[in-house]
């Protein structure tokens, strides 16, 4: 299991202002989590080329990350959002992100303000951080404003900051608040003759330099104009060591989600041929910590061998279950094989347990996931391709059309009084008395609608549309479908 941080922020082209801001809050989360990697991506496509043409450097966008980290194995991804509030770019980050949920495990941590007590942290963090008001002045905070219903948090954080500072403003570049509403609300406190301005944003780029302290048109210059003493402080929030530990704390609870107990999974790997695997089924076999593969002398290693091209390096252990008619021998295994699974799962390990075809027909595992589940632990089936449906599509025939029944008998056991059934019927595993099969199925006149498929998917494979042309014993996974005694 390989495990990324991806820190997404807006970004800037400041090289200064990105090494004391996104690149010190990504040393942060480095920092917290020492056993996961650290990666970056930026949601500003402008941004992103005019690095790119200024100098030469590529900082992916999230959706290329993502596919890197995809392709290099990582199965595991904490997203952790440096963003100020739940904005267009932070929507437009976990749009970017959905398609990478079907293939990966990925949990988005939240941008800097979400909860109540994050609109007080970061309050206090600012009110100890930047040079508090003196006696006659003012601290001006520029947010970069949304037309994104999220441009309400810049009031909450206000509200939040006056409650403890009464002498501190919030306005917007482009939203509200504006700074037209803060100079009508300075007009009303003469005493007030001097401001302090500073970035409400994680990096002091553009809109700070410019915007905030800037030119004629700047808010510095507005201010002076009006007889106000201005200082501007050129430092993003990334720059503030307690915003930088508010991401890291956002980012603990995307960990951890991550990062729970162990779990079972049972995967079905299907018959034989690996591009019959599900989706779903590749993915956890690629999540797994630990491979688990029932040691028997009939599938468990050509279930292994299925997987196999699927498999990135994961631990592979050998379970024993023996395939014997005695009870008290196999339950005595499979109480063994919990036993192992679940000293596994105690040290949160993720466990999936390979069985051909799909778990829930006649499977040695769901036997041993009863157990696993009575334990208290969590376990959970991946359903895979049955043999009979690969064998029936192998043939280009139905198993059943309108309203004829199927009934799957398992070969090797005692099928008589299932014979009369009228019903289409498939026999599993019919290789040890598959002749005997034939006569049967002869002597009450279905042999005329009967065909095999031995090894279905597998390099051996051998189909018999006709299954009154097979003259020799076959091997162990050979189905017999046989059609015609409905009535």
């Amino acid at each position: 299991m390989k495990r990324a941080i991806l820190a997404v922020s807006f970004g800037t082209s400041y090289p200064d202002t990105l090494e004391k801001t996104i690149a010190a809050t990504e040393r942060t989360l480095a920092e917290a989590f020492p056993e996961w990697e650290v990666r970056r991506a930026f949601t500003s496509g402008k941004i992103i080329q005019k690095i790119q043409r200024r100098d030469g450097v590529t900082i992916d966008h999230v959706s290329q990350a993502m596919t890197r980290l995809e392709a290099e194995g990582f199965t595991h991804v904490a997203v952790q959002s440096t963003h100020v509030m739940h904005g267009e770019e932070y929507e437009k980050m976990l749009a970017q992100l959905e398609p990478f949920r079907l293939r990966m495990q990925v949990s988005v941590g939240m941008p800097l303000l979400h909860g109540e007590e994050d609109y007080a942290a970061v309050a206090d963090a600012l009110l100890q951080w930047l040079p508090g008001p003196e006696e006659g002045e003012a601290l001006v905070l520029m947010g970069h404003g949304t037309p994104h219903f999220a441009n309400a948090s810049y009031t909450q954080l206000e509200h939040m900051l006056r409650a403890r500072c009464s002498r501190v403003f919030v306005a917007t570049v482009e939203g509200y608040p504006t700074l037209e509403g803060v100079c009508r609300q300075l007009d009303a406190a003469p005493e007030i003759r001097k401001i302090t301005l500073a970035p409400l944003m994680l990096v002091a780029g553009d809109h700070a330099r410019n915007d905030m302290a800037g030119g004629e048109d700047s808010w510095r210059a507005q201010l002076e104009a009006k007889g106000y003493s201005v200082r501007c402080i050129l430092q993003g929030l990334g720059e503030c060591p307690a915003v930088r530990e508010l991401f890291a704390q956002h980012c603990r609870k995307a960990v951890a989600a991550l990062s729970q107990g162990g779990k079972l999974w049972g995967v079905g790997v299907g018959p034989g041929d690996p591009e019959l695997m599900t989706m779903k089924a590749v993915r956890v076999l690629r999540e797994a910590d630990v491979v688990m593969v029932p040691n028997t002398s009939s599938g468990g290693q050509t279930a292994l061998q299925i997987a196999q091209p699927y498999l990135t390096g994961q631990e592979v252990v050998l379970v024993n279950t023996p395939m014997v008619r005695d009870r008290t021998v196999v339950d005595a295994a499979y109480e063994a094989a919990a036993d192992q699974i679940c000293a596994l799962l105690e040290r949160g390990k993720q466990v999936a347990f390979l069985t051909l075809g799909d778990p829930t027909v006649y499977s040695t595992y769901m036997y041993i996931h009863e157990k696993v589940l009575r334990r208290g632990w969590e376990a959970e089936v991946i359903p895979g391709v049955t043999s009979f449906c690969a064998a029936a599509a192998r043939l280009n025939m139905s198993l059943c059309q309108g309203s004829e029944p199927l009934l799957i008998v398992p070969a090797s056991h005692d099928r008589e009084e299932l014979m009369d059934v009228p019903a289409n019927q498939v026999f599993m595993k019919a290789g040890r008395s598959i002749l005997e099969l034939q006569q049967t199925l002869a002597e009450r006149g279905l042999l005329e609608g009967a065909a095999m498929v031995e090894n279905c998917g597998m390099p051996n494979e051998r189909v018999y549309p006709d299954f009154s042309q097979l003259k020799e014993p076959s091997g162990y996974f050979s189905l017999v479908i046989a059609k015609g005694g409905v009535q």
